[in-house]
């Protein structure tokens, strides 16, 4: 959420959904043409638990997803 409330823009979004025994949590910004978020992003979520994240930017904002087991 850090990230996305970062980029300046006037609401995030958070969206949630689960698959087999996982958990798929995304923030988007809605703030467009920002540059890929900074080197501890992805490692901090690997901290916490992810077994898979990322980030990418699309013209509906920047995306920070991790996948958790249940």
């Amino acid at each position: 959420m850090r990230t996305a409330v970062a980029d300046g823009g006037r609401r995030v979004s958070v969206h949630l959904a689960d698959q087999g025994q996982q958990a798929l949590i995304v923030a988007l910004s809605h703030q467009p043409a920002h540059e890929a978020a900074n080197g501890t992003v992805l490692p901090e979520l690997t901290r916490l638990g992810a077994v898979s994240c990322g980030t990418d930017t699309a013209e509906d904002g920047r995306r920070v997803w991790a996948v958790l087991d249940l």
